[in-house]
């Protein structure tokens, strides 16, 4: 739910009011209120250096750091990816606390209560979050997230407050998931895997599906490639020239009701959109894929890697062609051409004489150096000496090739034994140890039984067609 706008004569917090806190009765003589700041002085930003943007209340010291230092960082990477440094904002945000982790309570973690606009010309953004057992870390990083867009969209207005139309403020579904999604995504190393495995199933959504997604829940799924889908797009929008500018100007439109829907508005914005009606989708296919390739900083899972590795030491030959022959060469005796060959490169001393052995052996040293730059670290050792017996064989020395193959392949099933018993361990200290319950066998449970409920999906290939008809027409009657 987006946040009423309201105008406000008090400069005593509304939510009590509201009956928004009659429960969390404690925040009521919690730290007094920063000390306002008024239009003009926001507008200058006055504020400093120091001044935080976010600023945290709560009764435990421990806790209020905690908050604090998260609240520090999560606006820090949100000013480096819309191009910002900390002294640029208007209007602060107040981050309350109450409760504690021990506290059993249903409902939400975090609530924004509407915005006000107090006597000062100060637009008034809070945050009010709520400790319990089932705190969900996601949902107060979210609404902290709108908050900040919340108040990028009202940055046009500080010079003139009145100007705003008191119409509830809105961010788009796409922006709020999207960003979101992108700051972990390049928090984390800009891993690929997701946004690879939607480029490889097809499965993202179109630009138009993106803007038009309600401001719904979403089953675990349906929610993974509505965020990856609108990572990508915010993402392409902000590598436009000027696209942080674009995107901040994009933000300070949204309030103004009588502004045409989000895809004129982009294109509006963003110059490089208006050659094309398809120019946004093109961008953002492009900006997919690119996200989809595997990032330097990347390697290869354990099991990737023992697959690859396989590949890498796998040995296939051709077999050779009988020579033409001619005059007196064909009465004698004729050598028989190479067999075709296939197996690994422990094989060696059945290959080494065939005539396609050097090249073979040169494409798996390569294959190895390869492997080895993204390979699973633990593994990365081995690897280099796969490579240096093949090289010795290439090298016309086999002595002892075959002892040293025999314990590389002894060393590498005792690091997969280990990595086995270190992912059962894991496991077991998730399910014997955890803090409180995990939802992800709910999310499991209920895409299965969407999934049941909808049925394998049919087919429309030529094939699948053809089976179908042959089927109805050769079923035993009943």
């Amino acid at each position: 739910m987006s946040p009423l706008f309201a105008k406000s004569d008090s400069h005593r917090p509304f939510l009590a009011a509201l009956g928004l806190f009659s429960m969390w009765a404690t925040v009521a003589g919690l730290a007094q209120e920063p000390a306002p700041v008024t239009a003009e002085s926001a507008v200058t930003a006055t504020a400093g250096k120091k001044a935080r943007q976010i600023r945290v209340t709560a009764e435990d010291p421990t806790t209020r750091t905690a908050f604090a230092n998260f609240a520090d960082g999560l606006r820090a990477e949100f000013g480096a990816l819309f191009g910002e440094n900390d002294e640029v904002w208007v209007y602060p945000v107040d981050l309350r606390v109450s409760g504690a982790p021990k506290d059993v309570v249903e409902g939400r973690t975090a609530v924004i209560p509407p915005i006000e606009l107090l006597p000062d010309g100060r637009f008034q953004l809070q945050l009010a979050v709520r400790l319990h057992n089932r705190y969900d870390g996601g949902e107060v990083r979210r609404e902290l997230l709108r908050l900040l867009l919340y108040e990028m969209m009202l940055r046009p207005y500080a010079s003139d407050p009145a100007r705003f139309s008191g119409e509830a403020l809105a961010v788009p579904p796409w922006l709020l998931r999207g960003l979101d999604e992108l700051l972990r995504h390049r928090a984390s190393g800009r891993p690929s895997d997701l946004y690879a495995g939607l480029v490889k199933s097809r499965n993202a959504l179109s630009v138009s599906q993106i803007l038009d997604q309600a401001d719904v829940t979403l089953d675990p799924v349906t929610d993974a490639v509505f965020a990856a889908s609108s990572a990508a797009l915010l993402s392409a929008l902000l590598d436009q020239d000027g696209g942080q500018q674009s995107i901040r100007s994009f933000l300070g439109s949204l309030p103004d009701r009588t502004k045409p829907d989000q895809g004129v508005l982009l294109r509006e914005h963003f110059p490089g959109l208006r050659g094309s009606p398809a120019a946004l989708e093109k961008w953002w296919s492009l900006e997919l894929a690119t996200m989809g390739q595997l990032q330097a900083v990347e390697f290869y899972s354990l099991k990737e890697t023992e697959e690859l590795l396989d590949q890498a030491l796998s040995i296939v030959l051709p077999a050779g062609k009988a020579k033409p022959v001619d005059g007196i060469r064909r009465f004698l005796p004729q050598g028989k051409p190479d067999e075709a060959f296939t197996g690994r490169l422990h094989d060696y001393e059945q290959f080494l004489e065939h005539h396609a052995a050097r090249a073979a052996l040169e494409s798996r040293v390569l294959e190895l150096k390869t492997l080895n730059l993204r390979a699973f670290p633990l593994l990365r050792s081995l690897i280099l000496r796969y490579e240096l017996a093949a090289s010795r064989l290439l090298a016309g020395k086999a002595r002892g090739v075959a002892a040293d193959l025999k314990q590389i392949d002894e060393e590498r099933v005792a690091i997969r034994s280990t990595m086995e018993r270190v992912d059962d361990y894991l496991n077991f200290y998730e399910a014997t140890q955890a803090e409180g319950r995990s939802e992800a066998y709910d999310h499991y449970r209920q895409i299965r039984e969407k999934l049941e409920r909808q049925g394998r999906p049919e087919r429309k290939d030529r094939i699948s067609t053809y089976l179908d008809a042959l089927e109805a027409e050769f079923a035993p009657v009943p």
